[in-house]
């Protein structure tokens, strides 16, 4: 009886523990999310060491996950190949991770997790086997939960910097810069993944693609609605000879009112949000861990309640 009221609390403390990991991760999602635009808005230099530091952190378990990649693109499990190869365009290909690294990086966490929480279970430790089955799992769904988020930060953040580029572009045009000069001159002073795409147009177009082909390639390689309205306005524009400038102009001048606005929605949908996890997922489980220590001061110190009487041996 007291081996299963132990094993009863263990459990109980455990739940409680995920629920608070899982408020705390709800949290960083909504509040966190600001702190990290304005970071790559206004502090490209500091954001590229950062990832230059991940990468040589990562670096073994992206080799790792190349040489596992063949055979598990051969036997991929429970995926959507295209939609899988989609996210990792939009996500920017971070590491210069392939469709096949990809797939090599689900085995890798899952069958990995697989062996070390087998060891975990032989060597007798509590939860051995309910870690054994979930971590695995996690394992494997981890890499695209991770690159679907990659893929949307890695768009807002495209949409967040689009005003400040083109007013760049647009003083480097009236100037008297040529379109491509412009936007390659721009593209390698500032740093973030619109530097990147934008990078990569001037490249295409310099080595011969069409404008209007390079363009297409553009928009397929992303989802943001701002860099699709600039690319639909300077197509526009070309046919019916408005001046590129002015385009650019008029366009920040728009985007920027627009992340006004949409900053402002987020801030208004934040709090409810907040509010609703710590309702409902912090709360419950600071009074469970109180009634709960209650509960066991009652059965081991009844003294404490003057009630031995009922208690008492």
């Amino acid at each position: 009886m007291d081996e299963m009221f132990t094993s009863t609390v263990a459990f109980l403390f455990m739940l409680i523990l995920l629920m608070i990991l899982i408020s705390f991760i709800f949290i960083w999602l909504y509040v966190a999310k600001k702190q990290k635009l304005v970071q790559y808005v206004g502090e490209g230099e500091r954001k590229k060491e950062k990832r230059t530091m991940k990468e040589k952190l990562l670096g073994p378990l992206i080799r790792a996950s190349e040489y596992v990649g063949p055979t598990a693109l051969k036997y991929p499990l429970f995926v959507n190949i295209e939609n899988d190869e989609k996210q990792l365009i939009y996500a920017g290909q971070p590491m210069g991770m392939t469709l096949k690294t990809f797939y090599g990086l689900r085995y890798v966490l899952g069958f990995g997790s697989l062996i070390i929480f087998w060891a975990y279970h032989m060597l007798g430790m509590p939860f051995g086997f309910l870690l054994m089955v979930i971590m695995p799992v996690a394992g494997f769904v981890f890499p695209n939960i991770w690159i679907r988020l990659k893929a949307k930060d890695r768009q807002e953040i495209i949409s967040a910097t689009m005003p400040d580029f083109m007013d760049i572009v647009s003083i480097s045009l009236r100037a008297g810069a040529s379109l491509d000069g412009a936007l390659r001159q721009v593209s390698e002073r500032m740093d973030g993944p619109l530097s990147e795409e934008i990078g990569r147009f001037t490249r295409e177009t310099s080595l011969g693609v069409p404008r209007k082909t390079a363009f297409q390639q553009l928009l397929d390689r992303n989802t943001s609605k701002e860099l699709e309205s600039l690319v639909t306005s300077l197509i526009q524009g070309e046919e019916l000879g408005v001046p590129i400038s002015q385009t650019f102009n008029v366009q920040a001048q728009d985007l920027r009112q627009t992340r006004g606005f949409k900053a402002k929605e987020k801030a208004a949908k934040a709090s409810p949000q907040i509010t609703l996890v710590t309702t409902f997922i912090v709360a419950p489980s600071v009074l469970l861990m109180i009634v709960g220590l209650m509960i066991l001061n009652l059965i081991y110190n009844p003294g404490a309640f003057g009630l031995d009487i009922f208690f008492g041996s």
